[in-house]
C-alpha cells in the first residue's frame, strides 16, 4: 500500500535559518519540501509520512530557534513522489570538462568532457546549488592549472555530502581524494556514486568529525570545506590544520555578509584569501573563496 504523507508548514524570519531547520527536517525523517518567501518571511512545506510526521515536527520545535514558527500538521495532497522529486533537476555543466546529472537526465557526451552520475537521494551535493557548483569551478580551475600541478596529488572533501567534489576531483587528475561527513546516510551514499562512477579505486569515505581524521593524515595539497558559517567556523584550526604549507583551502557554503567573520578566523591559523567566486540566488550572494598561507 502506497505510504501516506502529512505536512507542516514552517516560516522562519531569515533563509539561513530555513535551510538549517530543513537539514535538521531530512535528518529526522522528512522526505520532501516545497520552499516559498512571501512578505518578507521565508516558508517551507514540509512532507512526512503519516508515522513520521510528529517526530520531524517535535525535532524543529525543540531547535527553538529565533524568528521560527512550526505550523500544525495537516493532511497533504495526493502527489506521485516517485516522480514528483524529479521536476526540476537538470545536468549541470561545470566547464568544458566536467559535467554532473542525475542518473534520469542523459545529456550526449562532448569531447573530453568527463561526466559525473549523482542520485539525488538523501544526501546533499548535486552540483546544482551555487555552493556545490563554486566549489566546483574552484577544483576545475586549481586541479588544471600548470602552476599549481602540485594540489593533484590529493585531495580531501570536509563534510562530504554526495561525494560530489571528491569524485569531481579526481576526474579533474586529481591522483586520490578523501571524503567524509557525519552522517552515514550521505556517506553509503558517497560510496555507491563512487562505484557508479568507477572510481572506487581512487576515492575513499568515511563516517567521523574531523578530530578523527587529523592524526591519521599528513596536511593535504588541498581542501574543500562546502559548510555553513555556523558549520566552519568551530572547525576552523581543525581544518587549517589539514592543509600543506603550500596547499590551497576552498571555502564555500558561505554568503557575503559571512565572508568577514569567517576570512578573520582562518586568519588566525595564517591564511590569507588569493581568489574569490561568487553566485547569487533567491539567499542572497553565495561566495566561493581559495586560501592560502599568508
Amino acid at each position: 500500500m502506497a505510504a501516506v504523507f502529512r505536512r507542516f508548514r514552517l516560516e522562519c524570519s531569515d533563509a539561513i535559518t530555513r535551510e538549517w531547520l530543513l537539514a535538521e527536517a531530512f535528518d529526522s525523517g522528512a522526505e520532501g519540501a516545497e520552499e516559498t518567501e512571501f512578505d518578507g518571511r521565508f516558508r517551507a512545506d514540509i512532507y512526512a509520512s503519516s508515522d513520521a510526521v510528529e517526530a520531524v515536527r517535535e525535532t524543529l520545535i525543540r531547535c527553538g530557534a529565533e524568528g521560527a514558527w512550526v505550523g500544525s500538521i495537516e493532511t497533504a495532497p495526493e502527489v506521485d513522489w516517485s516522480e514528483a522529486w524529479k521536476e526540476g533537476l537538470e545536468a549541470v555543466e561545470i566547464s568544458p570538462r566536467l559535467l554532473v546529472r542525475p542518473p534520469f537526465v542523459l545529456v550526449p557526451e562532448r569531447p573530453h568532457q568527463r561526466q559525473i552520475v549523482i542520485d539525488p537521494g538523501q544526501a546533499f551535493g548535486t552540483g546544482g546549488h551555487a555552493s556545490t557548483r563554486l566549489c566546483l569551478e574552484w577544483l576545475d580551475l586549481l586541479l588544471l592549472d600548470p602552476a599549481e600541478s602540485r594540489l593533484r596529488a590529493g585531495v580531501l572533501d570536509v563534510g562530504t555530502g554526495s561525494g560530489v567534489l571528491a569524485l569531481a576531483a579526481v576526474v579533474l587528475g586529481a591522483e586520490r581524494a578523501l571524503g567524509f561527513d557525519l552522517d552515514p546516510v550521505a556517506v553509503r551514499a558517497a560510496q555507491q556514486a563512487a562505484e557508479v562512477n568507477e572510481m572506487g579505486a581512487r576515492v575513499q569515505f568515511f563516517t567521523g568529525p574531523v578530530e578523527a581524521i587529523s592524526p591519521q593524515v599528513e596536511p593535504v595539497p588541498l581542501v574543500v570545506a562546502n559548510l555553513l558559517k555556523r558549520e566552519v567556523l568551530p572547525l576552523a584550526v581543525e581544518i587549517g590544520a589539514l592543509v600543506a604549507a603550500d596547499g590551497r583551502l576552498v571555502l564555500a557554503g558561505l554568503l557575503e555578509e559571512d565572508m568577514g567573520e569567517v576570512l578573520e578566523a582562518f586568519g588566525e591559523e595564517g591564511f590569507v584569501e588569493i581568489g574569490r567566486r561568487q553566485r547569487a540566488d533567491g539567499l542572497g550572494v553565495w561566495v566561493g573563496a581559495c586560501l592560502a598561507r599568508g
